[in-house]
């Protein structure tokens, strides 16, 4: 049984108790806490100083910059103040009002973790003088893992543990192990100890009884667990390679995510045997784009591409700083609300068929990137690609006439997928509109026109995206200034970006130079 188990989040520090039901005050509101096998009560005291840090990305603190006189320990503080609409603590205020990043870029009072870099965000106390309650741990394991993991009221596994003082954290024996494999969890052996400031609440760590849990170390009775995260340390690690020899240029930036140009030739990710060395996308990131300002909450250790741009495509790549930035903008591509514009040339006229027509009004209520009063015509494919539903919307922008190309023009033309198949806009223009786009190697069929078109690499750019923010709730407030052209808000409240690059200079040539040899 665990009798108290304390939580300190960035939000508050809450003392939870079996067997009552109370409310706890959660961004101006109060709210109960239930849990899985049964209703706990809650208390809400702030910690001495909290950063600019947020399990929630609708959540932020502001942190008056008088704290000369707090007290920053590696503690949790029990005080309770006041309950109003500000909560005051020393010299420390916190309110609900969000604020901008540097108000609070220090880690100073986050008790450290186990790992460099990481910091305490949760802490979960057990009781030294209660057993652990084997009667909830068999409806989590079967009777032949218990005895295989020889449990007792006394010794259990971290992720049971984890599923005992956090279930709704931890539902399961795979999130908690993967919690363990991602280095968040971390032991403290033993109670905390005193701050020795005559308070008898034992709120301060020792950094001697603290290691990094793994999935099969043991919980005894009295032993504190803590969650902890990488916050941001202005930089990143040391690199074993030197900067790529392409220029990555970052046409989008903040604390929790970027957007940059990929050039064509280069791949995002090396290939599993290697062979890329240093020529990809995630080798040069880290010299691309800034670090996260100090005290920023989940980094990741190095930016990450959040999706896939083909090695021959140039273009907008979207790239994650942080856990939670990755995580919600890649459940944003997984559920088709990241809208994309690609541009490209292929050879020859594609045709238009009217019966695959449709207006711009009708293209907007599809789900793409387009404006629902305007005026232009757009075609519509509809047509499976391995077996899966594949739905690209495309229309012709500049015809320009060509020696060599097919009906004597090449054709530049604007492609909004709806979908994201495999080779998408490339398969559906070359099989559903017999209009291969040049310098395509792998579908344009390889004939006569194809092949004197080729040697300049493929025409396909992705030139403009637009996603909701993965973090910010409001432009004026928390918003870099130098971004907020590419910063709006849409009419349900949400921050979205839009960021788009012109045409590659090979496109412009290209087309410049073939008119100029038909002439």
């Amino acid at each position: 049984m665990f009798k108290v188990v304390y939580i300190y989040t960035m939000f508050a520090a809450v003392t939870l108790t079996r067997g009552f039901t109370s409310q706890v005050l959660w961004c101006g509101q109060v709210r109960t806490i239930r849990t899985r096998s049964s209703t706990r009560s809650a208390s809400v005291c702030w910690p001495k100083k909290l950063s600019r840090l947020s399990t929630s990305r609708k959540v932020s603190w502001g942190v008056c910059n008088n704290h000369k006189n707090a007290d920053f320990g590696h503690r949790i503080d029990d005080e309770q103040d006041e309950f109003s609409e500000t909560y005051h603590h020393g010299d420390v205020v916190v309110s609900s009002k969000t604020t901008s990043s540097t108000s609070a870029s220090s880690l100073e009072g986050l008790v450290p973790g186990a790992n460099e870099g990481f910091f305490v965000v949760k802490v979960y106390k057990t009781d030294p003088s209660s057993d652990f309650d084997l009667k909830e741990i068999e409806t989590m394991v079967e009777a032949n893992e218990r005895d295989r993991l020889e449990l007792s009221p006394k010794n259990i596994t971290v992720p049971l543990a984890l599923m005992l003082l956090d279930p709704d954290e931890y539902p399961s024996r795979s999130r908690a192990r993967k919690a363990c494999r991602k280095a968040n969890i971390m032991i403290h052996r033993g109670p905390l100890r005193t701050d020795g400031s005559g308070n008898d609440e034992k709120t301060v760590f020792d950094s001697e009884k603290c290691l990094r849990a793994r999935v099969g170390d043991r919980v005894f009775p009295g032993d504190v667990l803590a969650k902890q995260v990488r916050m941001g340390m202005g930089g990143f690690p040391v690199l074993n390679h030197k900067k790529p020899p392409f220029d990555l240029p970052v046409i989008y930036e903040d604390d929790h995510f970027a957007i940059v140009n990929k050039p064509a030739g280069v791949v995002v990710y090396a290939q599993r045997k290697g062979g890329h060395g240093v020529m990809t996308v995630r080798a040069a990131l880290p010299f691309a784009v800034q670090p996260s300002k100090v005290g920023t909450y989940s980094t990741l250790r190095r930016p990450q591409p959040v999706h896939r741009l083909d090695k021959p495509t140039s273009g907008l790549l979207v790239i994650a700083k942080t856990k939670p930035a990755m995580v919600h903008l890649s459940h944003q591509f997984r559920d088709r609300k990241v809208k994309k514009t690609y541009m490209a040339i292929v050879n020859g006229i594609p045709q238009e068929p009217v019966e695959t027509t449709i207006s711009s009004k009708e293209a907007y209520g599809m789900g793409v990137d387009v404006d629902p009063d305007g005026t232009q015509s757009w075609q519509l494919i509809d047509h499976p690609l391995d077996e899966k539903s594949a739905v690209t919307i495309w229309r012709s922008v500049k015809y320009t006439k060509s020696l060599v190309a097919e009906d004597n023009y090449v054709t530049l033309i604007e492609l909004k997928p709806k979908t994201g198949r495999y080779h998408q806009l490339r398969r559906h223009m070359a099989w559903v509109c017999q209009r291969p786009l040049v310098g395509d190697t792998e579908y344009d069929g390889g004939g006569t026109t194809a092949m004197q078109l080729r040697g300049r690499g493929l025409f396909l750019c992705s030139n403009r995206v637009t996603l909701e923010h993965p973090f910010y709730t409001s432009i004026e407030e928390e918003a870099d200034r130098k971004n907020r052209d590419m910063l709006w808000t849409a009419p349900d409240g949400k921050v979205m970006v839009t960021a788009s690059i012109g045409l590659p200079e090979k496109f412009e040539s290209f087309m410049m130079h073939e008119e100029e040899r038909y002439e």
